[in-house]
């Protein structure tokens, strides 16, 4: 779990999946990179980032006594793929993170209300996750929705991790689901609008963003 809450384990497989479809792939899965930065860009920043400003809800460690954090040390990338095949309790002791040994990190929340950053609504890792995975079942209806498995486990790891209250988690989930078929209905219109118009010879090939040419 705390492997799906870390977006740094994931960094450069993720950089290196992305540099692979825009160079060998064809006009549908560049359309797909685009729509996807572009709706992440808005789900993290825009959505995500606005709401936890204006609701500013505490996250369950910085409210409640007791809640497990778990979290992966950052400071050793060649190590962090070790952390699967390791035992947390067997690296941490009971109250505080273990020393700079490249393991997982467990810890117990002694919260603090009045110095409470009030991040924890809405969750960002299933807000973008969701809406990733919507964007690929839209683009790949044959295997894109199987990244609803993925984003699922990241969304049940806020809540695992101690980083997210449930409701959190769960709302986030119809928000990004909302948001991003919006949002793709968005881009298919704007291509069907201008596509004939800044890009001829391209929509002839492909009058949609995701139907096969």
């Amino acid at each position: 779990m705390a492997v799906m809450s870390s977006i740094n384990f994931w960094a450069v497989p993720l950089i290196l999946l992305v540099i692979a479809i825009a160079v060998r792939g064809g006009f549908r899965a560049r359309a797909m990179l685009v729509a996807l930065a572009v709706t992440v860009l808005i789900s993290d920043s825009g959505v995500g980032n606005g709401l936890k400003h204006l609701i500013r809800r505490p996250r369950p460690n910085e409210v409640v006594a007791g809640v497990r954090i778990v979290s992966l040390n950052l400071h050793h990338p060649l190590t962090r793929l070790l952390a699967l095949f390791k035992n947390p309790q067997d690296q941490v002791g009971a109250s505080k993170p273990a020393a700079d040994d490249g393991w997982i990190h467990i810890e117990w929340s002694r919260p603090d209300p009045e110095h409470a950053l009030g991040r924890s609504f809405p969750s960002d890792h299933t807000l973008n996750n969701f809406c990733a995975a919507m964007v690929l079942a839209c683009f790949y209806r044959r295997f894109g929705w199987l990244y609803f498995i993925p984003a699922s486990l990241v969304a049940y790891s806020r809540i695992y991790t101690g980083s997210h209250w449930p409701s959190d988690v769960a709302i986030s989930i119809v928000m990004a689901l909302g948001m991003s078929l919006l949002l793709l209905a968005l881009y298919e219109w704007l291509w069907r609008k201008f596509g004939p118009r800044l890009m001829s010879h391209v929509f002839e090939h492909h009058p949609s963003l995701w139907e096969a040419a």
